[in-house]
């Protein structure tokens, strides 16, 4: 498998977020920038970059100079420009679905440390956010934050009151937690092992006012673009993130990929076979991954995991991850906790090893 040797970093628009909020809060920030060694003039710049280690320090010391709930002041702060051409995008798009849709296919062009997955069961929509600070674990107020600012982008781009029907969060209470909840509008689950948000699908079918998808369509090859250039030596990573976005629709074959990637098939198959794998082996992680992030939602029935992962039937899915892990769908969602985690650490790292 290819090793990402990249550093992480994230947009200046998402960094000029946290330094408004943490002026109107009263904190000086030309010295908070220094003693990090960051450059202030990058803010200028809607596509400049600060690496993971700069945006995490920056937290620290905005969480030491502020109040336990300085993330909903930021996620109050975040407009198009915070996510730079995404937001744009979003902007314009149809519908809140489109909108969050276009958040989670380019969440790793907003931050490399940031995945997002949209799970669709029933009236329910979810957004599934996965962070990696490389190696340290990330701060618990990051969290909060982005989940806070896409709810918060997403009621100001459709000009309502959006209220989500739940959210988690992986960490512990704090202290904040009712600020936290009355921003949600819902009840917050925490230590729950995830941090998503459960939206109502009748939500994100709605309209939003300055809807223009011809403009929104340019805006995504823009967005293309950039991502490419983000992800150069890193294609089968972009590989994984487009075949999530197509799971639920079944549409999960070399063809339809290559579309959207803007490819010919054949160029995307020497493209991985370049890093060393294959587009069989890369849905087969894609696929891996998101049945155990499925089978912990007891909610969601071996049926429905199996459409959600792109298979015609509940048979298909369940002899194929019988050969994957060597136990059927309804045992796993079954075990306990501990069961849970184990078997799905080992088979991750037996996947890593495969690719």
């Amino acid at each position: 498998m290819v090793k990402e040797t990249q550093k992480k970093s994230g947009l200046a628009g998402w960094v000029l977020a946290i330094v408004k909020a943490m002026r109107t809060s009263g904190v000086e920030i030309e010295p908070v920038f220094n003693d990090i060694g960051m450059d202030l003039t990058l803010l200028q710049g809607g596509y400049s970059r600060y690496s993971q280690e700069q945006i995490s320090e920056l937290w620290l010391q905005a969480i030491k100079r502020t109040d336990a709930d300085f993330g909903l002041r930021v996620a109050r702060e975040v407009r198009p420009s915070t996510f730079h051409v995404v937001g744009y995008a979003m902007n314009c798009s149809a519908t809140l679905s489109r909108a969050l849709h276009r958040f989670s296919f380019y969440c790793r062009l907003i931050s490399d440390s940031a995945t997002a997955t949209i799970i669709e069961s029933g009236d329910e929509v979810v957004l599934d956010i996965k962070l990696d600070t490389g190696g340290t674990p990330p701060i618990y107020q990051t969290v909060d934050t982005i989940l806070a600012s896409v709810l918060a982008f997403l009621r100001w781009i459709v000009e309502e009151d959006i209220i989500p029907l739940s959210v988690s969060i992986s960490h512990p209470r704090e202290d904040y937690d009712k600020q936290l909840e009355d921003f949600f509008g819902c009840r917050v689950e925490y230590e729950g092992g995830r941090n998503a948000i459960v939206f109502s699908k009748a939500d994100m079918e709605k309209t939003i006012p300055v809807a223009d998808e011809e403009l929104a369509s340019l805006l995504d090859n823009v967005a293309n673009r950039y991502l490419d250039a983000r992800m150069e030596g890193r294609f089968a990573v972009r590989v994984r993130d487009v075949l999530e976005t197509q799971l639920p629709t079944g549409n999960v074959g070399k063809t339809r990929i290559s579309q959207i990637l803007n490819l010919t098939e054949r160029t995307l198959l020497r493209r991985l076979k370049d890093e060393g794998t294959t587009f069989s082996d890369q849905l087969y992680r894609v696929r891996l991954e998101k049945a155990f992030l499925l089978l912990r939602k007891p909610a969601m029935t071996i049926r429905e995991v199996a459409y959600a992962l792109g298979f015609s039937d509940e048979g298909t899915f369940s002899r194929a991850f019988k050969r994957w892990t060597g136990r059927r769908p309804s045992v796993v969602s079954n075990m306990n906790s501990d069961e849970f985690e184990q078997i799905s650490k080992t088979l991750m790292v037996e996947s890593d090893r495969r690719l």
